[in-house]
């Protein structure tokens, strides 16, 4: 059994090292969860997924189902406390420093640079979420479809999901019924 302690250190290591939100923490999450056996790649998917819809942050929801899947309750309280914890730690900090550093040439080549990670750290979990979800042809399409819409289009995500899901249930409930006419 996992003890709550590690599950905590674990999650407060991805949540220090992570910049960039719950996105850019997947390929992190997959390699410190999965790589010691808490969790089968293909759960983590689908508890990414629920993640993603849910409300709240990604970040969080991933540390409740994660957490509640190594060690129940506890886990999942050990799990959000350790990944938010680092976050409230810099922000407070930041906060309290940032007038003072804001015009220094080093923090802003340093920022730059931690912008930079984020935007590979997204795109490396975008493209991993994408191997794993998108098998066939409609999917793909749904994909670029949704990822038009919000980019070139600039609609709201929120509405993107939820076309996305009316889509994906009537296009699973067409399916159904062909084969129960087979």
């Amino acid at each position: 059994m996992v003890s709550l302690l590690t599950i905590f250190l674990v999650f407060f290591k991805i949540g220090a090292f992570t910049f960039g939100g719950g996105l850019a923490m997947i390929p992190i999450i997959k390699r410190d969860i999965v790589s010691r056996g808490w969790i089968e790649e293909n759960e983590l998917m689908d508890y990414i997924a629920v993640a993603q819809v849910a409300p709240g942050m990604i970040a969080i929801n991933i540390a409740v189902l994660v957490g509640e899947h190594i060690r129940g309750r506890r886990g999942s309280l050990v799990a959000v406390l350790g990944v938010a914890l680092p976050s409230l730690i810099v922000i407070t900090l930041i906060a309290a420093l940032l007038k003072e550093f804001a015009d220094i040439e080093l923090v802003q080549f340093a920022l730059k640079g931690i912008l930079m990670t984020v935007v590979v750290l997204l795109f490396s979990a975008m493209i991993e979420l994408g191997k794993k979800n998108i098998y066939n042809i409609w999917l793909l399409m749904y994909a670029i479809l949704g990822f038009s819409a919000v980019f070139f289009f600039n609609i709201s995500t929120v509405l993107i999901i939820l076309t996305a899901f009316l889509l994906g249930s009537i296009h699973a409930y067409i399916l159904f019924r062909k084969k129960v006419k087979l």
